[in-house]
């Protein structure tokens, strides 16, 4: 039976998605890693020797010793300098795995992160362009030059570029598939939170279908990743240090919190490099996020932000064993801190 591994994450993003697509490619060796991301979004993953690999369009899976294929879907949207630097940065990685862009992908250009620098301050958004191009390929204007069947010709990224046929081809051949979603739950513009959101769902139906895969082709787990104090990206601030952007507004059981009272460096955001905004544990956000995704079990990541002489990381964890079992934790930057956890005392 084909089977796959589905990371979603169940916050605000940037809980740890990255370490652990690299911790599980490493472990279970898929043959194919699969994903649908955008440029407004970095995902990390620091190896055991402290190589650090930081991508935006290619999946950190690409890690797995058994790597063949590299799978970009039909909605993802493309930088094709990020996505070359990248494919250079981790060539003796990669290997001699083919890397197959779907030809409907969106390609984002300078005129749409132009568009939405004019307009996006005020919800905090990245501002990389990536709504205006899916708005552009939404049009589904002929003429237009920013789907990656166009757009990557006489590029580096030309030859990566297939057919939906040939695309589904390639699918069908994975054996044991690694899924990785992109930004988190509460992001989602159907979330609940708009219009301080981002573009699409960051469901993992969405990214079945930002990914063109059928339900059944795969036996599939999904694991999500969360972490013990919340983040939402950055405020906007003009030069003068006046706020002009918000980001959104937490859960109704978390309140926003200062890094000082976390007893943590601030944290930047991966693509902004700007100070993020920090919240305390909600458990109604992962409960609605365990629920939409289907959750089979949960990564709790940040461990190592809790002080160990209080209760709270054991709140933190039963709480969402309501709803899923909590099997691996991190406790710190690198694969070496991600714990495998069997009982509710072990690793805590």
């Amino acid at each position: 039976m084909k089977r796959a591994n589905i990371i979603v994450d169940l916050q605000f993003g940037s809980c740890g998605k990255g370490l652990l697509a690299g911790w599980l490619a490493k472990r279970n060796k898929p043959d194919t890693v699969i994903a649908a991301w955008g440029p407004n979004a970095g995902h990390t993953f620091i190896d055991a020797h402290g190589r650090k690999m930081v991508t935006t369009m290619i999946p950190n899976g690409v890690v797995s010793p058994n790597l063949r294929r590299i799978m970009i879907g039909p909605g993802a949207v493309i930088n094709p300098q990020s996505m070359q630097a990248e494919i250079e940065e981790l060539r003796d990685i990669i290997g001699d795995a083919e890397i197959y862009i779907h030809a409907h992908a969106a390609v984002v250009t300078e005129s749409h992160r132009g568009a939405e620098s004019e307009a996006m301050f005020k919800i905090g958004s990245t501002m990389k362009g990536v709504g205006e191009a899916v708005i552009q390929k939404i049009r589904r204007d002929p003429d237009a030059q920013n789907i990656a069947a166009v757009a990557l010709r006489d590029t580096p990224l030309e030859g990566c570029v297939v057919e939906p046929e040939d695309y589904w081809n390639q699918l069908t051949r994975a054996n044991v598939a690694q899924i990785e979603g992109s930004q988190g739950f509460s992001l989602g513009i159907n979330s609940g939170f708009y219009p301080y959101v981002t573009s699409r769902e960051c469901t993992m139906q969405q990214i079945m279908s930002d990914c063109a895969i059928p339900r059944k082709l795969f036996q599939t787990r999904v694991i999500g990743t969360a972490r013990t104090f919340p983040i939402r990206v950055a405020n906007r601030y003009d030069k003068e240090g006046n706020q002009i952007g918000w980001s959104g507004p937490g859960y109704w059981d978390q309140d926003e919190l200062t890094w000082e009272q976390v007893g943590v460096p601030a944290e930047l955001t991966t693509v902004t490099r700007l100070p993020r905004r920090v919240f305390s544990f909600s458990p109604s956000q992962v409960e609605q996020a365990i629920y939409m995704n289907g959750c089979d079990e949960v990564f709790l990541n940040f461990c190592n932000y809790v002080n160990p002489e209080t209760d709270k990381l054991r709140y933190i964890v039963k709480a969402i064993e309501q709803f899923a079992p909590v099997t691996l934790t991190g406790w710190g930057p690198t694969e070496d801190d991600i714990i495998v956890r069997r009982t509710l005392g072990e690793a805590l």
